[in-house]
């Protein structure tokens, strides 16, 4: 009996913290559009309680420092474009963003400045906590993700992540993501697109997945598409029983 309130314990501590703290890979990036009305998609891959807040940023990286003028710290309307749960939300949902009349997400509260999608290249990272200014970086690099968490980074229309510094269109992958997990994914040359590949799975199998271009399809449409997925299958982490979420 003690051994069985022992392992009760370790149990519940253990969901309270995961529910608490997002991590890489909780969340990615599954459409975009930068021609016409700016907007994007994501998927959260656990289960997210509300008032769980979640940033995203078009700012690029280089050398481990975030670009602060593309649009963290640009002077209008800075950003990050910030997502808040106002109730619980099932591993699995899509929840996109429009940069309409009004701007709004699909699911969730709305703050912060909304970023410019570039149709020659850029980027959206998803990340916890804060990421800011430090004259300690080199202009116009001296954005420090140190307090923040990256959960994920997509990159588009441009020749994948790199090292070239000249600009917002390119981006270093930062610290925390990685192409090796998928937590880091280029998604292709095109303007707008969406992914199309398996939608039920781990969520590594996913991320697997969503780092093949060719699960990815151009769309010529400005705005979200109807046929942009509504939801996804995730399996737990440890298998189990699949999650349906429509």
């Amino acid at each position: 009996m003690m051994y069985l309130i022992a392992w009760v314990v370790v149990f519940v501590g253990f969901n309270g913290v995961a529910w608490a703290q997002l991590r890489a890979g909780d969340v990615a990036v599954i459409a975009y559009t930068t021609e016409g009305t700016d907007s994007f998609a994501w998927v959260g891959f656990r289960d997210m309680p509300s008032n769980t807040v979640i940033h995203f940023t078009s700012s690029s990286v280089s050398n481990g420092w975030f670009r602060w003028g593309d649009h963290l710290g640009r002077a209008v309307g800075p950003g990050p474009l910030t997502w808040t749960a106002t109730n619980l939300v099932k591993a699995g949902t899509v929840i996109s963003w429009v940069s309409g009349t009004p701007k709004c997400w699909t699911v969730g509260a709305i703050s912060g400045g909304v970023p410019s999608l570039s149709f020659s290249g850029d980027q959206i990272f998803a990340y916890t906590g804060s990421i800011v200014s430090n004259s300690a970086g080199t202009a116009p690099w001296i954005g420090d993700a140190g307090p923040a968490t990256l959960l994920f980074g997509l990159n588009f229309a441009n020749g994948g992540w790199d090292n070239i510094t000249g600009g917002g269109g390119t981006s270093y992958i930062p610290a925390g993501l990685s192409t090796n997990n998928a937590t880091a994914v280029h998604a292709g040359l095109s303007r707008n697109a969406w992914y199309s590949g398996p939608l039920a799975g781990s969520a590594s199998e996913i991320r697997a997945a969503l780092a093949c271009p060719g699960n990815w399809t151009d769309t010529t449409n400005a705005v979200i598409p109807s046929f942009w997925s509504g939801g996804f299958k995730v399996r737990p982490t440890g298998g189990g029983m699949m999650i349906q979420i429509e």
